[in-house]
């Protein structure tokens, strides 16, 4: 069976998001380009009538305007970033429902699963004082819950020599696993949204340094 770790899927799931990136990008530049001529069109003007206006009174007012401008210029940065980022979050929202349909380069949905679990279980056995026989149970959602079988559950369990159950609770997720420790005092969070929003920072400063320090 092959498996794909927590680590693999979410980069994955990542370089497909980046690749989305590069349209957003064209598309917030244009309109900032947009933006920015007809600021400047505006200052233009502006300048021009104060000009003919008394010198005092036209430099105060094309200094308010040069700060107008530099506060807008900042919110349409801010703006673009976060609607960059979201969009690159939910395309790769929508990759994990197809994941879960098609599978993924070969691997089915079940496979990868059977990644998280194994990945999510060892960490929990490096954590713990003790190295082997654990006993932990592994959470999914509803609706992933149909792709894993008691057989893969004791597959794995013997591959890493620990007790593994799956849990009647379930967990509100577009996919992925919780596994924790009988009595819920351990548990590693492989649910996609979560690796998702740690992986959120680190799209935001590649996000940044592409689209204004080119």
């Amino acid at each position: 069976m092959i498996r794909l770790g927590a680590t693999e899927i979410v980069k994955r799931i990542k370089d497909e998001a980046i690749s989305e990136r590069e349209k957003i990008i064209s598309v917030a530049k244009q309109n900032a380009d947009e933006l920015v001529k007809e600021a400047t069109a505006q200052v233009e003007l502006q300048k021009k009538r104060v000009i003919e206006a008394e010198e005092r009174k036209g430099v105060e007012e094309l200094e308010r305007i040069v700060r107008a401008a530099r506060l807008n210029a900042r919110k349409l940065r801010w703006t673009a970033e976060e609607e960059m980022i979201a969009k690159a979050l939910e395309e790769a929202m929508k990759r994990i429902k197809e994941v879960k349909t098609s599978g993924f380069k070969g691997s089915s949905y079940s496979d990868i699963l059977a990644g998280l679990i194994r990945d999510a279980a060892l960490s929990i056995i490096a954590g713990s004082s003790t190295s082997s026989g654990s006993e932990l149970e592994v959470m999914l959602s509803e609706e992933d819950a149909s792709f894993v079988t008691p057989e893969m559950l004791k597959d794995i369990a013997d591959e890493i020599n620990v007790r593994l159950s799956l849990s009647h609770e379930r967990i509100k997720s577009a996919g992925g696993v919780i596994v924790r420790g009988k009595g819920g005092k351990v548990e590693v969070n492989n649910a996609f949204e979560q690796r998702l929003a740690r992986f959120s920072s680190s799209l935001r400063e590649e996000i940044v340094k592409t689209l204004f320090f080119l």
